[in-house]
This record gives structure tokens, C-alpha cells and sequence, in this order.
């Protein structure tokens, strides 16, 4: 709904007030960013135009200061509010915020991006935390626009990337797009630059699957967190999918593993913080997990217990051991190590 009000006034160039872009998929967050910056950056001077107000380091008075004074041979301008992810902002900030906020100039945008790794759960954050970002996100909820820009959905993805390539006149097998993203993973800025790599190649004949395999760069991490997920879930089919798509050497199985036990390590972390009552910040603060990464494995966990993300980090190991004592057949035996995991309390 939010990004949808946001398309509708970038459109119809209604951009005075305050906006705040926050979630995960930084591509489309800088984009829209973009085109709201293009409207000043566009006036003869943009200098004195386009000002940025450091968080961090400024004083509330130079922002209240700089809403106020007027644009310079231009009918706009913009205030951009930077370094909130490192800002300690206090109750007073948040009360000159919002009476600032509150009553903004007809030509006058304010904008705020936070990154990914800032992100804090709104309302819920560490009581003993002074950053004031869920207090700030409130402010600007209440007098302006705050849209939160989520990771794209498969198809959707499938969709801009052939637009993508029909826009560079590349033609492509139609099963190239999702192939990409199970190559490549759902990173916008990630595919964009695999589309330039395969649009260079590009001789006329169509990609193919392929050429997506031959050219461009596996982005595998996710898919070791997929891994883990599905066997939380206790679903060894998904589980094993992943794991053929990955596509691993005897040389290579090893270091999946590590990188299978390290998600594992991670979530029982996480779970031990949830099941002590601390809140996601507090547990990010603790452990050093970026805050957006601990509500992705809060997410991952579900139902799971400690002693059966023990169990897992245990089998995982014996794995490695195994590996490492005899030439079994390393596929077989991960996959054992997952039916065991997915199987683990079982009584039936």
C-alpha cells in the first residue's frame, strides 16, 4: 500500500514531506531513492539544493534551520537525513522530530534511508538500547511516509528480469529467468549485474540454462540457509533438492557442511535469546548477527527446539568427521546426516 502511494506521487511530482525507505531489498529502496533525488539533483544548482542532514553528528537545530530556508533558483528541495544506523537518539530528538515533521514546507522533501543491517522491529526494541530508531520510524509514520521494501518474489523477479533483457533486445529460453535466481540467488543488485554479464555474451542465439551455468556466478549461501530451514521443517525432499542444485564435489562437501553448521550455530543463538524473553535487538546486540538476519532465523526456527538444533549441530559434525576418516561416499552421507536431523524425536 505505502509503495503504492509512493509510485502515485513520484508520478504526479507531489514529493513534499517526509519519507522514510526501510526492509531488505536495497535495488528497489536506492531506485525510488534515485528518482526522488533526481528532482533536485536536476536544478541548476543542486548543491545548495540537495542537503544532507547527518544524524549522527548534527545538531537539531541545523535541521530545523535548513527546513526553512528557502530553495535557491529552484521550486524544490531536498533534506536528506543520513548515519540514523549509527545515531543514539534520545527522547527530546524524537519530540523535535516530530514538531518538525509535523509541518514541513510546501516545497521541501525529507528523505531517510536505513539499510538492511539497521533494522529494528518496530515498537519492540531493547529497552536498555538508545538508538531511538523504532521511535524515529513512529515519528516519520505519523506525520509522513514510511515504506518498507521486502525481497521480490520469485515470479516477480522472473518478470523484471526478461523485462530486463527484452529492453537490451536479448532473447532467452523461457526458463532462463528462474534458472538465474537459483543460480544467483534474489539479490536485485546480485541478477542485475549477471543480466549485464550474459547480455555481453550475448551473439544472437538465445541464452540458455546453459549459459545462466556456464557464465554466471553462483551465489550458494542462501541456499545453505534454505538447507537448514527445510530440515526444521522436517522436510528432507526439500532438503535434498537444495542439495542437488549445489551441484558439490567430494572437495566441496566439507566446506558445505561448515557452512551448513555455521547457520545451525547461528539459530541456536538466536533460540536461546528468544527463549531468555530478549527481544530481537538485544539478541543482534549480543550475539554481533545483524538485527534483519536474526528475525530471518527467528523465522527459520519456528517450532524447532534447542536440543534438536543441538542434535543437528552434533550430526553435522560427525559428518565431517566421517568424511575426513574413510572415502564413504560423501553425498550419502550428508544426506544420512539430514534424514537423521529431520527424523530427531521422532516416536513414530
Amino acid at each position: 500500500m505505502s509503495l503504492d502511494i509512493l509510485k502515485e506521487r513520484i508520478k504526479e511530482n507531489k514529493l513534499s514531506g517526509v519519507f522514510l525507505f526501510l526492509g531488505q531489498e536495497e535495488y528497489t529502496k536506492d531506485h525510488y531513492a534515485n528518482l526522488i533525488r533526481k528532482k533536485v539533483d536536476s536544478s541548476p544548482l543542486p548543491e545548495f539544493n540537495h542537503i544532507y542532514f547527518n544524524a549522527a553528528s548534527n545538531k537539531i537545530s541545523d535541521l530545523e534551520d535548513a527546513v526553512y530556508s528557502l530553495p535557491y533558483m529552484w521550486e524544490s528541495k531536498l533534506i536528506e537525513i543520513t548515519d540514523l544506523e549509527t545515531a543514539k537518539i534520545t527522547e527530546s530528538d524524537i519530540e523535535d522530530y516530530i514538531r518538525i515533521f509535523s509541518d514541513i514546507p510546501d516545497y521541501l522533501t525529507i528523505l531517510a534511508v536505513l539499510r538492511a543491517d539497521a533494522q529494528v522491529d518496530d515498537g519492540k526494541e531493547d529497552k536498555a538500547s538508545k538508538s531511538g530508531l523504532p521511535s524515529f520510524i513512529k515519528a516519520v509514520a505519523e506525520n509522513g511516509l514510511v515504506v518498507e521494501f521486502d525481497a521480490e518474489r520469485a515470479d516477480k523477479l522472473s518478470t523484471w528480469i526478461a523485462r530486463h533483457f527484452n529492453a537490451k533486445g536479448v532473447k532467452f529460453d523461457f526458463a532462463v529467468p528462474r534458472e538465474m535466481i537459483n543460480v544467483c540467488g534474489n539479490d536485485m543488485y546480485i541478477l542485475q549485474g549477471e543480466i549485464l554479464k550474459l547480455t555481453e555474451v550475448y551473439s544472437g542465439t538465445p541464452i540458455t540454462v546453459y549459459d545462466v551455468r556456464k557464465y554466471c556466478c553462483a551465489n550458494s549461501a542462501y541456499k545453505y540457509f534454505d538447507i537448514a530451514t527445510a530440515l526444521n521443517r522436517r522436510d528432507m525432499v526439500a532438503a535434498k533438492r537444495i542439495l542437488d542444485s549445489l551441484d558439490l564435489s567430494r572437495e566441496t562437501i566439507p566446506m558445505a557442511i561448515g557452512v551448513i553448521v555455521k547457520n545451525y550455530s547461528d539459530m541456536l543463538l538466536v533460540k536461546m535469546g528468544l527463549d531468555s524473553g530478549k527481544t530481537f535487538d538485544a539478541i543482534s546486540k549480543e550475539t554481533k548477527i545483524k538485527s534483519w538476519l536474526v528475525r530471518k532465523i527467528a523465522q527459520s526456527i519456528g517450532q524447532t527446539d534447542v536440543r534438536t538444533l543441538s542434535f543437528a549441530i552434533s550430526q553435522l559434525s560427525n559428518a565431517d568427521m566421517k568424511l575426513k576418516s574413510y572415502r564413504g561416499n560423501p553425498k550419502r552421507i550428508l544426506e544420512l546426516t539430514f534424514y537423521r536431523i529431520c527424523t530427531y524425536g521422532r516416536k513414530d
